[in-house]
């Protein structure tokens, strides 16, 4: 039964396409690489050998250890290591050894075994996935037993992203949302002084700002038809349409707001030829987050992503003048501005860890102290703590300004927690493509989808 859960929970956090991952998303600073291989069995070995030590640790009154895995390496990794420093140095009860682990079948394994760590970083995709299995402990309760109340220092949000039902199973560390890009010179080129507050704005300026060659490619793109992720996700959210209800459970492909965005979609692929714009977009995605980002090249007037995109930019296109402002609303929605995917990377505490207390004091410690700002900085991440939506040293990043800002709107949008999320993704992904590639019009591919939606759970 054991193995038949393990490779259940395997086949759904392994399908799921999220902005965190494995704690990068479409990257922080960049996409994480991965771990050497063995480094999780090191770790598993490391624990199992430890575990009796522990005990007698404690009972001499030497510190007691905390094994903490998180899905960071190379600079970030360095920056988890200075705040599981500051945190041994901050008392003298715990010892926490860290441990970079990007293996999610490792992880899996080790929750479900008796060689897990205390406590572990993963995405909040991964902790609800745990909490379904009956892996990770409810944090609710250990707040609960402690007087530690997460209303006040975490935004709903990031405290929702994390729960099952009422129930908290992850401490939220970092959030990632995205929010629109834009190039100020294109913009001024064209006439305008401002970014758009409506799509319908978006559109118009898209169009005045496309340019193509005399055999009709695509040279220069107005609309943001690129990250597919953001293409596919925060074009819809923008007009208020939703793949679920807000009970988290009721599928609503045939949404009408979300064929109003995917008719807007359309509008411009045939305008330009659907081809010409499939083309342009595939080079795109090739070249994106290197040196020949279309972006960066100054080939794209709107682009839809997260704050890591500034580091980029300031790496491999210092020259391009840009800014950045919430995601449009629609004229029939502008309350909508800011609308983009909610994620966070947390902090879950195994069942079966051996020191519980220490991870608990660690957790806290790590998602909501100085050290949890330094941390946030260094790996250009943002807060999920409301005290820090207004840190100085923090609306003081790159663009930060503007993503808090959006964060502060609550307007996040999160995956519906179903047992069957990663067929569902898959089934979306599917008909988008049957729509954007003109085999279906958006009626008919979001009908059908509804109809293959009914079977999933």
């Amino acid at each position: 039964m054991k193995r038949k859960l393990v490779a259940g929970l395997l086949a759904v956090v392994l399908t799921l396409g999220t902005l965190t991952g494995c704690g990068s998303s479409e990257g922080t600073k960049g996409e994480t690489a991965p771990a050497a291989e063995g480094s999780a069995d090191a770790a598993e070995a490391e624990t199992a050998d430890t575990a009796e030590a522990e005990n007698a640790e404690s009972a001499s009154g030497e510190r007691e250890k905390v094994v903490f895995w998180y899905s960071h390496t190379n600079e970030e990794g360095k920056a988890f290591e200075e705040t599981i420093k500051a945190f041994n140095e901050s008392q003298d009860k715990y010892e926490v050894e860290g441990l970079s682990v990007m293996d999610k079948q490792k992880i899996i394994v080790a929750l479900a075994g008796s060689e897990a760590p205390d406590v572990v970083e993963v995405s909040n995709q991964d902790i609800i996935a745990y909490a379904n299995s009956g892996l990770v402990e409810s944090i609710s309760d250990m707040a609960e037993a402690d007087g530690y109340d997460l209303g006040s220092i975490y935004a709903a949000q990031a405290l929702n992203s994390n729960a099952v039902g009422d129930v908290v199973y992850g401490v939220p560390f970092a959030s990632q949302i995205i929010q629109m890009f834009y190039n100020k010179d294109i913009l001024e080129e064209i006439g305008y002084s401002e970014p758009p507050k409506t799509m319908e704005e978006l559109y118009e300026m898209a169009e005045k700002a496309t340019e193509v060659d005399a055999d009709g490619n695509i040279t220069r793109l107005g609309y943001p038809l690129f990250p597919l992720a953001s293409a596919r996700q925060e074009l819809i959210y923008a007009f208020g349409g939703r793949w679920w209800s807000e009970d988290g459970q009721t599928l609503t492909p045939d949404d009408p707001l979300i064929l109003d965005s995917l008719n807007m979609n359309m509008k411009f692929r045939e305008k330009y030829g659907v081809e010409k714009v499939q083309a342009f977009v595939a080079s795109a995605n090739t070249n994106r987050y290197t040196e020949n980002d279309m972006f960066f090249a100054g080939k794209q007037l709107f682009r839809f992503d997260g704050p890591w995109l500034a580091t980029m930019a300031a790496d491999w296109g210092p020259d391009v003048n840009y800014g950045v402002a919430l995601m449009p609303g629609t004229e029939a929605n502008p309350d909508l501005l800011g609308s983009s995917r909610y994620e966070t990377n947390s902090l879950g505490i195994p069942v079966v860890a051996n020191n519980k207390a220490g991870a608990w004091e660690f957790a806290k410690f790590f998602t909501n102290s100085e050290a949890t700002k330094e941390t946030l900085m260094a790996i250009g991440n943002l807060p999920t703590t409301l005290e820090l939506y207004e840190d100085p040293d923090i609306l003081g990043m790159p663009n930060f300004e503007v993503f808090v800002e959006a964060l502060k709107t609550e307007n996040g949008v999160q995956y519906p927690k179903i047992a069957d999320l990663a067929k569902y993704t898959s089934l979306i992904e599917e008909y988008l493509d049957y729509v954007y590639n003109g085999i279906k019009t958006p009626e008919e591919a979001m009908s059908e989808l509804a109809e293959q939606a009914k079977i999933l759970q």
